[in-house]
């Protein structure tokens, strides 16, 4: 690590000063244990460690997973590492903050503020005795169903690096160590997932799965990474030496590799192939280390990188407190969370009716109250406490409000009784999953609800088809949902109601179960025929579930009186997804799309808050006045929406992944086999709609504001690269000796504050060798300004995006010439066009010592001016050593507080207590 990342990463944590003359006298260490010495670097104290310690003591530490294992090793300073998940928040513990989830803050695409989402998290993990956080999560959004998209920032590369750097960064200015998930190519939960079989080339790889990896541990410090459960390319991924190789060569990971709970690949070949930790899954066999099937030098270099990373993180010298906090919360926390919530909220129409005031009356309607989807099932999943729900902060701003549930949202139904059905159903079971072959048992069946095995007898494969009616108590939608493991198509009078299958009904952690389900108009009373076809196909390790649940009542017509009495109707509508379970479709479930129409025939100023983890089909979108969305929301879930409703805060948002139009736009997500092939190549995302010349409902990186703003100026300086390859690894740095920087002047010309995210994408790279992709996101900058007020905003581009991956000579090649290049406001934007030059780096001087050929002082594609490009510390040579003293200085002055404190929102800076 260079001492710029470590002066930056000191002076983003709090009390900055004191680390910093720590770290720059050192502390006493004990004469026969050196490695305590805190002025030696990281690299040193690993070595000295690794040197004191035995063979058995080396495998300990490997295998290493739950607090008793560390004992033997306390002697030697090393703590236990308490390790927690925590993408959005600390999951499992109370009293934490929950934040918006990860791709929600994707959506700010604001490093800064990723940055102290990461080091509340750090200082809460802290507090509550954890010391490496299982995150930030970095795997690319391939199509927007992965049931784990909202875990992650998105479907760019860019993106993902730098706010999963930023939040890494975060993080660790807490003496608290993240580990990055999950690498590589890690993209839906269906298949199942810890045997998926990935095929993808080299080339998506190393352009598209590996650099936010390398981002966030080569920028953002991150000292381990998780490998992921599929098999890419025809190897576990967890013991894929290649893969492995490539991230602690070519991806920079000096830190260790750990494994993810109870992976499919064979341990032993994991860690010869370079998995150093056991940290999530205990393996008590210690006879692979003494019997040569590992090798001494396998176990040091193993041994080295984890201390290397609790030395590089500060969790080494950052005691756990002797006892976890019960409350780790607090305003500041939570106003962070809610800032967060405000920047990440996606404006995608308005037709003038927001922002609100607070004359109007107001029908709130959906789940809005204490039922609102607060964050994603799984290892990702917050528990939120006590929050403001979005009616009780819609409430304190509207002068009336009328409350109407409308829907529960996607939510499990109570089982359908068995006086619905009648006499009962009659029931026929197979031998096959697929209702082939002959009838091995029947019956009858007074409703659907069984868990195991519903009759004696049947094999561990089995199928069965329950026939009978149906009566509804009212007349209107009657809404039919599922728990299930497995595969269920139900249909009434001959109309299919839902079709698809789980594998899994719940993942542990959230309140709330995975559900499948639809609705069918009937008459009040009039039996209707049902069919329900259950298959143990595509079930998980629960064994066989179906439940069949129902809302005989809509309640629909209630909403819709209110939305008549009221100015505006805001219509809340939410999607559940998380871990295991992948989504079904981009429709929203239930009876959402029919509340919304309903509501919108009445009401003309009709808004839909959408708490989903992406995109949705949007059947109502021309009859509505507005829609934003507002993702999972935390603990900010009702206050953060609230103040963008009332414009209390600007909508900051921006889509970090596509909407697609129909759910057969994108890469296919394919559920039904063991194998997927990722045949999109580099084009994922925006840059599939662009290759297939198809339009999205909304693009990457689109959303509106309250205010206007206007682009001018915009102006480039070249990239400068090596005449002949350097040698080392193929990293993003080893491409260009100076980086390209991009420049624009921002003008608020509205007459509100709002902000405003300038987006750079360059075009195809002048190379008939291969095809390149004709936009990619090369940098991106999010701007807060006053009405009138104007902006330069300079970006450095990513050496990655003007460069592809050579798979012939195994390297990152840049191709010189002029590669075109806009300032936009999202992926299908042009605001400005310009171009950027790639050119070979002067190798000689001129006699008075100024760079001959190839001076990167303008822009040959446009003749524009040159600028420095570079707003960082210089960390190399003697000049670093010579600045430490003045950074000592610095720091201790942003110890007693002179730190410019980023700019909050009014509304965030006054919470509701």
């Amino acid at each position: 690590m260079t001492i710029k990342r470590r002066i930056a990463r000191i002076m983003a944590g709090s009390g900055a000063a004191l680390l910093a003359i720590s770290a720059l006298t050192g502390a006493a260490a004990a004469p026969d244990q050196p490695w305590r010495d805190t002025s030696q670097t990281p690299e040193w104290r690993a070595n000295a460690l690794l040197s004191a310690m035995t063979s058995e003591e080396k495998v300990t530490l490997i295998l290493a997973t739950n607090d008793a294992d560390f004992a033997p090793l306390a002697y030697l300073g090393i703590p236990e590492m308490r390790r927690v998940d925590a993408s959005g928040g600390l999951r499992g513990d109370t009293g934490v903050t929950a934040f918006p989830a990860p791709n929600a803050l994707g959506a700010t695409f604001d490093t800064k503020l990723a940055g102290e989402y990461g080091a509340v998290i750090g200082a809460e993990a802290h507090d509550k005795r954890w010391n490496v956080v299982l995150g930030p999560t970095v795997d690319i959004d391939r199509n927007g169903l992965s049931g784990r998209a909202a875990e992650g920032y998105g479907e760019d590369t860019l993106v993902n690096g730098k706010m999963g750097a930023a939040v890494s960064a975060g993080v660790e200015s807490k003496g608290v160590s993240t580990m990055i998930k999950h690498f590589a190519a890690y993209a839906q939960e269906s298949g199942p997932r810890e045997t998926l079989g990935v095929d993808v080339s080299e080339r998506a790889l190393r352009e598209l799965y590996y650099p936010p990896f390398e981002t966030a541990v080569v920028d953002g410090g991150a000292d381990s990474v998780m490998c992921a459960y599929p098999r890419v390319n025809g190897t576990y991924a967890c013991e894929n030496s290649e893969m492995l190789t490539a991230l602690k060569t070519d991806l920079g990971l000096s830190g260790y590799v750990a494994t993810d709970f109870d992976p499919r690949s064979e341990w032993i070949s994991g860690i010869n192939a370079g998995v150093d930790s056991q940290s999530l899954f205990a393996k008590t066999d210690r006879t692979p280390f003494t019997d040569g099937r590992i090798s001494a030098e396998r176990v040091d270099d193993a041994v080295y990188r984890i201390l290397l990373a609790l030395f590089d993180s500060g969790a080494f010298d950052t005691p756990l407190p002797a006892e976890a906090a019960a409350v780790v919360t607090n305003d500041d926390h939570l106003a962070t969370a809610v800032e967060t919530g405000e920047e990440a909220t996606v404006l995608l129409k308005n037709s003038g009716v927001l922002p609100l005031s607070n004359e109007p009356s107001v029908a709130v309607i959906g789940p809005a109250g204490a039922d609102a989807i607060t964050g994603i099932e799984g290892s990702s999943y917050v528990n939120p406490g006590d929050f403001v729900t979005p009616a009780e902060a819609i409430a304190a701003k509207a002068d009336e409000t009328t409350v109407s549930q409308g829907s529960l949202g996607d939510i499990a139904l109570p089982t359908a009784p068995a006086s619905a059905f009648g006499a009962g159903m009659s029931a026929e079971y197979f031998g096959s999953t697929d209702f082939s072959g002959p009838v091995i048992s029947s019956g009858t069946a007074s409703n659907i609800d069984f868990s195991g095995a519903p009759v004696e007898g049947l094999p561990s494969s089995w199928s069965a088809r329950y026939s009978g009616t149906i009566t509804p108590t009212s007349t209107g939608l009657l809404r039919l949902s599922s728990l299930l493991s497995g595969s269920a198509k139900v249909t009434v009078n001959g109309e299919t109601v839902f079709d698809g299958s789980r594998f899994i009904w719940d993942f542990f952690f959230a309140p709330q179960e995975y559900t499948l389900g639809g609705v069918v108009e009937l008459e009040a009373g009039v039996p209707a025929d049902i069919v329900v076809e259950y298959s143990t196909a595509g079930g998980g390790f629960f064994g066989p579930r179906m439940t069949l649940g129902w809302q005989p009542d809509s309640l629909i017509p209630a909403a819709v009186e209110a939305a008549r009495n009221s100015d505006v109707a805001v219509v809340f509508a939410n999607e559940f997804t998380g871990e295991a379970v992948d989504r079904v479709g981009l429709s929203l479930p239930g009876d959402q799309n029919a509340l919304i129409e309903a509501v919108a025939a009445v009401n003309p100023n009709t808004i839909v808050v959408l708490h989903t983890p992406g995109p949705v089909l949007m059947p109502w979108l021309d009859d509505v006045a507005a829609v934003t969305q507002a993702w999972y929301q935390g603990a900010a879930v009702g206050e953060s929406i609230a103040n963008v409703l009332y414009g209390d805060a600007d909508p900051g948002g921006r889509l970090p992944m596509t909407f697609p139009a129909s759910t057969d736009q994108g890469p296919a997500l394919v559920r039904d086999s063991n194998e997927v092939s990722y045949d999109e190549g580099i084009y994922v995302g925006y840059k599939w709609y662009e290759q297939n010349d198809q339009t999205p409902l909304f693009p990457f990186g689109y959303g509106e504001s309250y205010t206007d703003f206007a682009y001018s100026d915009l102006a480039t300086t070249p990239m400068l690269i090596p005449a002949s390859p350097v040698d080392g690894p193929s990293t993003a740095a080893s491409i260009a000796t100076t980086p390209a920087t991009a420049s624009v002047t921002i003008t608020n010309t509205g007459d509100r504050a709002g902000s405003d995210v300038v987006q750079f994408y360059a075009g195809a790279l002048p190379t008939d060798a291969v095809d390149t992709v004709d936009r990619a996101l090369a940098g991106f900058a999010k701007v807060d300004l006053e009405p009138g007020e104007s902006q330069r905003v300079t970006v450095e581009l990513d050496n990655r995006v003007l460069s592809y991956w050579d798979t012939t000579a195994d390297r990152w090649a840049a191709p010189t010439g002029s590669v075109p290049l806009v300032a936009a406001r999202s992926a299908v934007d042009d605001q400005l066009s310009s171009s950027v030059a790639v050119s070979v780096a002067p190798t000689s001087t001129g006699p008075d010592g100024t760079p001959g050929d190839g001076t990167p002082g303008t822009d040959p594609a446009g003749d524009q001016p040159g600028a420095s490009g570079s707003d960082k510390l210089a960390a190399t040579g003697s000049s670093t050593v010579a600045s430490l003293g003045l950074i000592a200085g610095l720091l201790l002055m942003l110890g007693a507080g002179l730190v410019v404190q980023r700019r909050r929102s009014h509304a965030s800076q006054t919470r509701r207590s």
